[in-house]
């Protein structure tokens, strides 16, 4: 079969299956299989593809139409230019927690010296590990600082699950080849290496319904990682309560959540006495971050 036939068979066995976007998917599994990358498959269209290769890309798709990600067949996913290692112990990191990067290290640019960072609920350690690479400038097309603008930052981690955290371990290794600092705790409970001038967290901030519904179809994702309780918003709410003893005096607090929910977590941050309340957005103009600054 050549490149152009199996990409053909691909699209057309996942079209109507679990994927919302069968060519993509089917070029993606293509391209891991043959070795070659998205471009290169188009270019090199008529190529034969060899046999084994051919049955590992079928197993791929029979995978895919039973609903497992892309980003899981394959143990694999991009974030802020980096490749993470990613399986059913981790949520899959999305593009929009790079809007929680970005904002971070606009901090570290723009603020007064940020020394010790901590990043809660760390799962795969995408944000920990986006932000070390950036500071040690590994992502040169990236948000990296200038030279000048580095320092030297202890940067640590924890997850309430150990799973999780050994997923983290070996994303540590890969991408920096060491391991970050980390903790099994739940949110903040017990970390140690504090205060801290920074708290960053991408906590789960769905709601039980709606969390109940994506596993009762089949959504592979840990629930763990997903259920933010009757309305998504408890385990924030717990974790504006719990950072303040973890912060300096003017350390951030920077919290991923939905759309919308952006407000509920602004008016809680600023019933709580947080300072420099702002929310972001992230590349598709939803609000998605909210920072702030723990006063006095």
């Amino acid at each position: 079969m050549t490149l152009a036939g199996a990409l053909r068979r691909g699209r057309e066995k996942l079209a109507g299956g679990a994927s919302e976007t069968p060519a993509l998917d089917a070029l993606v599994l293509l391209s891991s299989v043959s070795g070659r990358d998205k471009a290169g498959i188009f270019a090199h269209c008529e190529e034969e593809l060899e046999p084994e290769k051919e049955a590992s890309y079928e197993k791929m798709l029979r995978l895919r139409l039973d609903g497992e990600p892309v980003s899981y067949i394959l143990n694999y996913k991009e974030f802020f230019g980096l490749g993470f290692y990613v399986d059913e112990r981790v949520l899959v990191p999305r593009p929009d927690t790079e809007a929680l990067v970005e904002a971070a290290l606009d901090i570290l640019r723009c603020a007064p010296p940020v020394f010790r960072i901590h990043d809660v609920c760390t799962g795969t350690g995408c944000i920990p590990l986006a932000i070390a690479a950036a500071l040690e400038g590994k992502i040169p097309e990236k948000s990296a600082l200038d030279e000048k603008e580095r320092v030297s930052v202890h940067i640590s981690a924890s997850d309430i699950s150990e799973e999780a955290l050994e997923v983290f371990r070996l994303n540590c290794e890969r991408i920096l080849g060491r391991v970050l600092p980390h903790t099994r705790s739940t949110l903040l409970r017990g970390v140690q290496g504090g205060p801290f001038d920074m708290i960053t967290a991408n906590p789960p901030y769905l709601t039980q319904e709606e969390t109940a519904a994506m596993k009762a179809g089949g959504w592979p994702e840990p629930a763990l990682a997903l259920d933010g309780g009757k309305d998504g918003l408890q385990i924030i709410n717990r974790l504006i309560e719990e950072a303040p003893a973890f912060l300096r005096e003017g350390g951030y607090l920077l919290v991923e959540g939905a759309d919308s929910q952006g407000e509920a977590i602004r008016r809680a941050l600023c019933s709580a006495g947080w300072q420099d309340v702002r929310t972001l957005q992230d590349l598709g103009g939803q609000r998605r971050v909210v920072t702030a600054r723990r006063g006095p």
